[in-house]
């Protein structure tokens, strides 16, 4: 019951309901008396249940082991908050809260315009980059990077469906957004994921966890049943097929299997074999890659039909019923004369084509010199019809401003100074004489000059035509 004071760091303030404040003294011997007992570290043992967080104790200033015991009693799951980037913190996977405080880099961090994930403005371009041409995997990396940073642990398929929820109410998404909304509801999820029973061991599973195969009555087993399936019929030596019923399972849907992928390419192997040896000798309508080095090969629902067939292994793409490259607007029939004509017109017809188009594109490329040339001269005619035009405009305004009209002969004249009083075509102050009337008369009563009006220029208009290089034919080609 001393005097303790929480400015000068000697205590510190519990959040519960009474808020009671302790000095670190007597908070260090409660939290070895929890150490001793095993129990649950709460505010007090006697007056307050109010069980401490371990935000609460990342706030206490204890040693590194007492701390890491302290966490192995904790209950409540609730993780602190950074108060520079407002994420919540797991202690778990960062020790030393203070330290992250002070190192922290998203205090100052700019969304992602694609996976709205916060990115330092020195990484930030890069970043763009990486992400700008990926567009699969960018919801997987926002819930990857809100997974460690909510208030309460959720599991990344429980992120995912709030993250679907929130866009469908038209919110805001990024990672503190939803970091944020989450916090509203504690420790309780708002939502309840979808999920059904596995066809096989009948237990209630997420829809993420369970998978629909591609048999008519569209069974679904959980991944683990179906893994289970593939091993024991693997083990058995028997062709793999639905858990429910016998549709034979494609290489497709074995590459969805959630194992690794050197496993899964074991599965993928192990049914290339089995349907080999399903259909190796058999004079059914079974169609089989013409890949020497494949052994691929199905049973289609019609063998007459012609379809293009794209090897779920080699990815090699044939006719169903040929098995030549796949020829859409061709029938089998016609293909060999079709390969006949190409063999002919490449061994006897392509080199007087490419011949002839030699010589097109020479005189092509004469006229198109020429084109040029000309267009060339027509380009600095105009421009020097537009000079002298632009000239004539400029003359036509000085003479406007600075000059009027004989009243007598209708001369242009201009009053260089003096007196009004002027004779039409002599300068008596300057001797200069010219063609005029040499009638007087006075510079205030004579009409002033109007400029012609201002007229487009004309260009001169190009006289060759656009030259065009002529189409060579191919001939003797049906």
């Amino acid at each position: 019951s001393s005097t303790v004071s929480q400015t000068n760091g000697t205590a510190i303030l519990i959040p519960c309901q009474s808020h009671h404040v302790y000095c670190l003294r007597c908070l260090r011997n409660s939290l070895d008396g929890f150490l001793e007992s095993g129990s649950i570290p709460v505010c007090h043992s006697m007056f307050c249940d109010y069980q401490l967080s371990r935000y609460d104790l990342s706030l206490i200033p204890l040693d590194e082991h007492t701390f890491r015991r302290l966490l192995a009693l904790v209950q409540t799951q609730q993780r602190p908050q950074c108060p520079r980037c407002h994420f919540y913190i797991d202690l778990d996977i960062i020790a030393d809260f203070n330290q992250h405080v002070n190192m922290c880099d998203l205090e100052n961090a700019v969304s992602c315009d694609y996976c709205r994930c916060p990115q330092s403005m020195s990484q930030l371009d890069e970043h763009v980059r990486q992400w700008r041409n990926d567009p699969m995997y960018r919801q997987e990396k926002l819930v990857d990077f809100i997974l460690p940073r909510t208030k309460y642990p959720f599991s990344s398929q429980q992120i995912d469906f709030f993250i679907e929820m929130e866009k469908k109410n038209h919110r805001r998404i990024d990672a503190l957004s939803i970091v944020e909304a989450l916090a509203e509801f504690e420790s309780v999820f708002p939502y309840e994921l979808p999920s059904r029973e596995c066809d096989t061991c009948i237990e209630l599973c997420l829809y993420d966890d369970i998978y629909v195969f591609g048999c008519p009555d569209s069974h679904k087993l959980c991944y683990k049943c179906y893994e289970i399936l593939c091993r024991t019929k693997m083990k058995n030596n028997e062709i793999l097929t639905c858990g429910i019923c016998s549709y034979q399972l494609p290489y497709i849907e074995l590459k969805q299997l959630r194992v690794s992928p050197a496993e899964r390419d074991q599965f993928v192997q192990y049914q290339v074999q089995k349907t080999f040896e399903r259909y190796a000798g058999s004079d059914r309508g079974v169609i089989k890659c013409p890949n020497q080095n494949c052994k691929w090969a199905f049973e289609p629902e019609n063998p007459m039909e012609r379809f293009r067939v794209e090897c779920q292994l080699c990815t090699n793409e044939f006719c169903s019923l040929c098995n030549q490259q796949y020829h859409y607007r061709t029938r089998c029939q016609q293909l060999l004369e079709i390969t006949r004509q190409w063999f002919f017109w490449c061994n006897t017809e392509r080199g007087r084509y490419l011949q002839t188009k030699a010589k097109a594109n020479a005189a092509y490329a004469a006229r198109l010199k020429e084109y040029e040339r000309q267009q060339k001269a027509h380009g600095a005619q105009n421009a020097a019809l537009r000079r002298r035009y632009q000239a004539l405009v400029a003359d036509e305004k000085y003479k406007e401003k600075n000059c009027r009209l004989c009243p007598h002969c209708g001369r242009v004249v201009q009053h260089m100074g003096g007196c009004s009083s002027m004779v039409c075509g002599r300068d008596y102050h300057g001797g200069n004489d010219q063609s005029g009337c040499g009638q007087s008369f006075s510079w205030d009563q004579a009409k002033a000059y109007v400029a012609a009006p201002d007229r487009k220029p004309e260009e001169v208009m190009r006289d060759l035509l656009n030259p065009e290089n002529k189409l060579v034919v191919h001939e003797n080609i049906k």
